[in-house]
């Protein structure tokens, strides 16, 4: 196994000075100062996710795509100010409704929120409550709304939980609550046109225990669950269900097969690569926004939002057959190594490799946010040089 040197064409990319990484304290907060923490953690920076008991699911690739962003000042019954985050993304698994206190310790963090969220505060019957609404779709033709109450004293905790509202193509079917108190909440369920649950109320009492109101009979939530059960039809939407659909839904398409924890890859198709901990591996695996025939292994560092993809291709083919990019400049020696300037496109860098030795040639495309390039730098230079070609 001859290792390729390609130093000094990681030179363009990987020049400079590795950053030292400061520490931050918990400051007393504001609206403005809370989002720039959540921006810089969104964005990768390790230290202000730390601070915000993470915020923000490094084992997912760094995303600051948000749709929307959230931050209200509360003040509680008991004279205390809580701060609310909540945002939502395209992909549900990003996610987050979190409560802080005014030091930036964690109150509440929540992961399990779908579709366009909506957030509020109420105040009712001595209750301090924060409400949260989603409306999402399911199976493509069912749209379903879902209400979570928020209970706010000295603790912040998930109280209530239940579906709002089912809209499917023949009928719309609705839980609208009636009744809020310390004791109990009361639900009236109805619909357009006449249904099983037209008529009803359904009584959930507070457990103090579990802290939670809930209801022996759970009327409409088992009537919404059988309606979904009842459609057979695949959806078109990319549903987020495991870690390989989030996969797919940031851009590792859904013919990945095999996800693995990677650490030293020795590469049937003829070459091997020496990660180091925390990047992850998905082979025989199409890359979205490239040609179809371009197939290889994906390899993804969550931390950093870095990715490197290798895919074999023809040694008759130039890497301009799959990429829109010039790769101009040209190491010629054991190996021949042709390379693109590095590209910014939006929050990442790109840069392309094409990689030859007699009957092997192979595609490395390298990603990552430029957020996080200056902090993992030598991390990057080590594994791409330690990219070798088998003989």
């Amino acid at each position: 196994m001859s290792k390729l040197i390609i130093i000094a064409f990681l030179s363009l990319f990987i020049a400079g000075c590795h950053n030292t990484v400061k520490e931050y304290n918990k400051p007393q907060l504001n609206e403005n100062k809370l989002k720039d923490f959540v921006a810089y953690a969104m964005n990768g920076d390790r230290n202000y996710n730390d601070t915000l008991s993470g915020l923000i699911d490094y084992s997912l690739p760094v995303n600051s795509n948000f749709n929307d962003l959230k931050i209200d000042r509360i003040h509680t019954p008991l004279n205390k100010t809580y701060f609310s985050i909540l945002f939502e993304y395209p992909n549900p698994a990003y996610n987050r409704f979190a409560v802080y206190d005014s030091s930036l310790n964690l109150m509440l963090l929540d992961k399990s929120l779908n579709g366009i969220l909506r957030m509020k505060t109420v105040t009712i019957n001595n209750l301090f409550l924060i409400e949260v609404d989603e409306s999402f779709l399911s199976k493509d033709v069912l749209g379903l709304n879902r209400v979570s109450l928020y209970k706010v004293d000295s603790l912040v905790t998930l109280c209530f939980r239940e579906f709002t509202c089912l809209t499917t193509p023949e009928n719309q079917y609705y839980q609208k609550i009636s009744e809020i108190s310390p004791e109990r909440i009361r639900t009236d369920l109805s619909s357009k046109k006449l249904s099983p649950v037209s008529n009803k109320s359904e009584i959930f009492s507070f457990n103090d225990n579990l802290k939670k109101y809930l209801s022996p009979d759970q009327i409409f939530f088992n009537f919404i669950k059988d309606k979904i059960n009842s459609i057979k039809r695949t959806s078109d939407r990319p549903e987020i269900t495991d870690e390989k659909s989030v996969l797919q839904s940031i851009g590792i398409t859904k013919d990945a097969d095999t996800i693995t924890t990677a650490s030293n890859i020795s590469a049937k198709a003829g070459y091997s690569l020496t990660l180091t901990d925390g990047w992850k591996e998905i082979r025989n695996v199409g890359q979205a926004g490239y040609s179809d025939k371009l197939r290889g292994s994906k390899y993804y560092h969550p931390e950093s939002g870095a990715s490197i993809f290798i895919a074999p291709i023809s040694v008759n083919d130039s890497a301009e057959i799959y990429v829109n990019a010039k790769l101009d400049h040209v190491l010629q020696g054991k190996y021949r190594v042709r390379t693109s300037d590095k590209i910014e496109q939006g929050k990442y860098f790109i840069q392309y490799f094409e990689l030859s030795f007699e009957s092997y040639k192979y595609l490395l495309i390298f990603e990552t946010s430029k957020y996080t390039y200056e902090q993992f730098k030598p991390m990057y230079t080590d594994i791409i040089n330690s990219f070798a070609i088998k003989n």
